[in-house]
């Protein structure tokens, strides 16, 4: 009898084969490395923020190059000069660009464009030898841009200096955020997604306080980005006011008091900075 009161109790208490044991949802804070990835993308300012003459210079290659092919399909080579290829009406500011066809054959040539007055150093160049179009790097440059290439070298180095520390503010408070995260176990989840929200428009707004000028060209992927930044902001902001008084609770450890509190500032700063940014270059 006990022995079949035991066998009853052991299949009322064991799990049948095969069978699931589902668990409760909880928030899972987006995963360090992804966070990680989306910052370093957004730090790659160089080909985002890019001067009006530097677009010019760039469009102009490449119109050239069009032409270039369709003079081969004509003449059975390629223009040796831009007096060549008049008739097709190639159109650039020659005041703001200085574009030249250092040589050319019937099988390949080689054309450089840059900014006649560059304030950036950049090259761009189409050599068949080398596989199509590039833009120079340091080796190169050298021979094109002369008596201000020291000075634009310079600053280019002071803004990489301030976007490495802006990287590491974006990354440390990113790291406390994960700490927090593997000490409290995911909970506190609704102060937690706010706070990690609010560094991309943290890191967008020293971006573009570091990188915006009168020359740069916005385009509208990159007021995009302005826009869904600011908008994150406002959110971030309504959020941890609308949950201010559970946070408060002193039942809630003081670590999630602290973050909401650091989110909120974090918001409203990146908020004002994005906001200057829009007024200020007329975005």
């Amino acid at each position: 009898m006990d022995k079949n009161k035991r066998s009853g109790a052991s299949a009322l208490t064991n799990k049948p084969a095969g069978a699931e044991v589902v668990a409760k949802k909880r928030f899972d804070p987006p995963p360090l490395w992804a966070l990680i990835l989306v910052l370093v993308s957004l730090a790659a300012c160089k080909p985002v923020f890019e001067t009006d003459r530097d677009v010019q210079a760039r469009q102009a290659l490449f119109d050239l190059m069009e032409i270039q092919e369709s003079f081969r399909g004509e003449n059975q080579r390629y223009a040796r000069n831009l007096v060549e290829i008049g008739k097709y009406n190639l159109k650039y500011h020659t005041g703001i660009v200085y574009m030249e066809i250092e040589k050319a054959s019937k099988d390949g040539y080689r054309a450089i464009s840059l900014p006649a007055e560059s304030t950036t150093a950049r090259v761009f160049s189409y050599d068949s030898d080398k596989g199509g179009f590039y833009e120079m790097g340091d080796d190169e440059i050298s021979n094109y841009v002369l008596g201000s290439l020291n000075h634009i070298r310079k600053i280019n180095t002071n803004l990489k200096v301030i976007d490495f520390l802006s990287s590491a503010l974006a990354v440390f408070l990113l790291g406390l955020g994960v700490a927090t995260v593997i000490r409290h176990k995911g909970k506190g989840r609704a102060v937690l997604l706010p706070y990690f929200l609010c560094l991309i428009p943290l890191f967008w707004a020293m971006m573009t306080q570091n990188h915006m000028n009168d020359e740069i060209v916005v385009p509208p992927h990159l007021l995009g980005v302005w826009y869904g930044s600011f908008a994150l902001a406002v959110i971030c902001i309504a959020w941890n006011l609308a949950i201010l008084g559970k946070t408060l609770d002193p039942k809630n450890p003081p670590i999630f008091l602290n973050l909401l509190i650091c989110t909120l500032l974090i918001s409203f700063c990146s908020g004002l900075l994005l906001l200057n940014t829009y007024i200020k270059y007329g975005l």
